[in-house]
């Protein structure tokens, strides 16, 4: 019996140990499970006030690009809008919400762009220019484009539009844009083919009511000797003059009966003297200056109709 209660014992204390153990076991396991949980509301947390902030700068954001845009297409003025170096700012309701916003011209032509006279809002694409001459793609539609496409459209580079008989396009330079910086050419060149008819109208507003009104410059080309006129026939147009819009949207008629017809147009001087064809728009909008969102929207200066 002596010999007995030893054993009892030992077994008895190591129960006592192992219980020790699982506790111990179960206690840190739970401590893990609360320290997971803690840790998922936490980044719940903190993903929730990162999605909140993102979207208060994309309002931001997006409210400075309503901003420009009635700006440009109601009251065609984007001097307020800034640059790229001296952004236009300001705050929604409070000093945490902010938004910065700027415009910069579109110089270039990607690929070459047409539209199909049975349906002008249709856009085709394509990558070469001489995909304008192809019967299967631009050959019987109305096209836009630039010799060398991805570059400038300056003097060397000018912008080439293929209108089919009847056809207009409309260029649009009437737009303000900030002082100082480097938008339109203070005039342009247009050419085209000699013997072939077309006209070239200046539109402009009506200083009184705003009603737009056509100011015909140059009517029709009719040459009375066609074998004294030289390669193609010529107008240069002034455009601006210092803050005077002299021909703010111009606009090109083929007057052809049965021939499509190139016209070019440049800017007069050679050099880096760009022509725009269109104008983006850049919006930012911050969260405490931080959390930044991105608006770009294009405005393309040009249709063809």
């Amino acid at each position: 019996m002596n010999n007995k209660k030893p054993i009892l014992n030992k077994l008895l204390s190591n129960q006592g140990g192992i219980a020790l153990v699982l506790t111990v076991l179960i206690l840190a396991n739970l401590l893990m499970i609360t320290f997971i949980v803690a840790d998922v509301i936490l980044r719940i947390g903190k993903t929730s006030r990162a999605i909140g902030e993102s979207e208060s700068a994309y309002f931001a954001a997006e409210s400075a690009m309503e901003k420009a845009i009635y700006k440009i297409e109601k009251e065609r003025d984007g001097s307020e809008l800034g640059t790229e170096g001296t952004p236009a700012s300001g705050f929604l309701d409070n000093n945490i919400i902010s938004w910065k916003s700027y415009l910069k011209p579109i110089k270039k032509l990607g690929s070459v762009i047409c539209f199909d006279n049975s349906n002008i809002t249709s856009v085709f694409t394509y990558g070469s220019v001489a995909d304008v001459t192809d019967s299967s793609k631009g050959g019987n539609k109305n096209c836009i484009y630039t010799e060398t496409l991805n570059s400038d459209i300056v003097k060397n580079n000018p912008l080439k539009v293929r209108l089919q008989p009847g056809r207009s396009f409309e260029i649009d330079f009437g737009v303000s844009v900030p002082t100082g910086l480097v938008f339109y050419p203070d005039s342009i060149d247009i050419d085209w083919p000699a013997q072939k008819e077309g006209r070239i109208i200046v539109l402009h507003k009506n200083e009184g009511g705003g009603v737009e009104q056509d100011a015909p410059i140059y009517t029709k080309h009719i040459p009375s000797d066609p074998g004294t006129l030289p390669a193609s026939s010529h107008r240069n147009l002034d455009i601006i003059s210092g803050s005077q819009f002299l021909a703010p949207r111009i606009r090109i008629i083929n007057d052809e009966t049965n021939n499509a017809v190139i016209y070019e147009l440049n800017p007069s001087i050679a050099g880096d003297i760009f022509m725009p064809i269109g104008i983006e728009v850049t919006a930012k909008g911050y969260y405490n200056n931080q959390k930044e969102r991105i608006i770009i929207s294009d405005r393309k200066n040009w249709k063809i109709y």
